[in-house]
């Protein structure tokens, strides 16, 4: 068996690079810790969470494909999380919607790649 410690990064594909920096830092103030030009990736972290953001020429995520990043927020800010998507026209596939005594929302990125905001945590 093989054990595991920790979650090290999550990896997105993308189609553009800046775009995606944009919309990540924006959107959740993560912050780029390092960048490489060659193959096109860039290392985004807010707190403890790591996204590697690669970049694919072309790529666009398949419509009805359910990779999604799911990421906790707490429930006083779930509200103000929707409004700041829907004030920010991102749109939004699937909610707000009640869930295991809580709620989420699922909305894509720019390269149609599912993210969705939900508490409470699962663990």
């Amino acid at each position: 068996m093989i054990v595991i410690e920790s979650l090290n990064h999550i990896s997105v594909t993308v189609s553009n690079l800046d775009a995606s920096i944009k919309f990540y830092k924006e959107l959740f103030d993560f912050d780029v810790i390092d960048q490489i030009s060659g193959p096109g990736q860039a290392f985004l972290r807010m707190g403890d969470i790591l996204i590697v953001i690669v970049e694919v020429e072309g790529y666009k995520s398949q419509q009805n494909n359910k990779n999604s990043v799911s990421f906790y927020i707490d429930e006083d800010d779930f509200d103000d999380a929707v409004d700041e998507l829907n004030d920010s026209e991102i749109k939004i596939i699937h909610g707000p919607e009640n869930i295991r005594k809580g709620q989420r929302v699922v909305f894509l990125d720019p390269d149609n790649n599912q993210i969705e905001l939900s508490y409470p945590k699962l663990i």
